[in-house]
């Protein structure tokens, strides 16, 4: 569904903004118990906030969305964010944010004595002229929405550990999956906003542990509720 909201959306985003460039973020934190998922989410949704605020913050609109994998080694849960930026052409031109000084913004704002790994890179556009731009987005464009709102959780961390999952969607109840900000709310409206406590002002559905039960039903083709089962 955002996949498909985005997408809808980047025609007329180029068509207003045909020199926007665009940047494809990871920010990830240390790997926690899946037992503290929510309060470590809830601490990355505070640092993301303030990151947003900074003086240096580039961005005149984004879209940001949460991935969480499970440790093969010990069972933690790593959450982290997968984020496109939208910035003015002009970012490029002058002293850009560079990827070691992106991490080290992002460090003070989760407020932590460690360096969380970030990877920041440009997505590279398809050489057309602009006209064709507005009328078919880019294919390197579509790739980056889609791995960005690709899915919540790998549907294969699903099936592997059942009490594991029971676990993450208590957790994951009611918590953000996807936020818009910026220029981009213009153009990527959401028929019944939510108002969700970690970061107030934005708008965008809850993931319930329901639906994610439902999801994992969706690996065999079933679509039947565990009922703890």
């Amino acid at each position: 569904m955002w996949q498909a909201k985005v997408y809808r959306a980047l025609p007329s985003l180029l068509r207003d903004f045909p020199d926007t460039r665009f940047l494809f973020m990871t920010l990830t934190i240390r790997n926690c118990p899946v037992s503290e998922l929510r309060a470590t989410l809830t601490h990355m949704a505070k640092a993301w906030k303030r990151l947003t605020e900074l003086r240096t913050w580039p961005a005149r609109g984004w879209v940001r969305a949460v991935e969480i994998t499970r440790s093969q080694k010990d069972r933690s849960a790593h959450p982290h964010y997968h984020c496109l930026l939208m910035v003015p052409p002009a970012y490029f031109q002058g002293d850009y944010l560079k990827q070691y000084e992106w991490a080290e913004l992002w460090r003070q704002c989760l407020r932590i004595n460690y360096k969380p790994v970030v990877d920041i890179r440009t997505v590279k556009l398809d050489l057309v002229q602009s006209s064709q731009r507005v009328n078919k987005p880019p294919a390197r464009m579509w790739e980056a929405v889609a791995e960005i709102l690709k899915y919540a959780v790998k549907p294969s961390d699903m099936i592997r550990d059942h009490e594991w999952f029971r676990e993450l969607a208590d957790q994951l109840q009611k918590t953000r999956g996807v936020a818009i900000g910026g220029i981009l709310k213009r153009y990527i409206k959401e028929r019944e906003p939510e108002k969700l406590t970690e970061e107030p002002g934005e708008e965008e559905p809850a993931i319930s542990g329901e639906q994610l039960f439902f999801g994992w039903k969706r690996e065999v083709r079933k679509y039947r509720r565990l009922n703890g089962k």
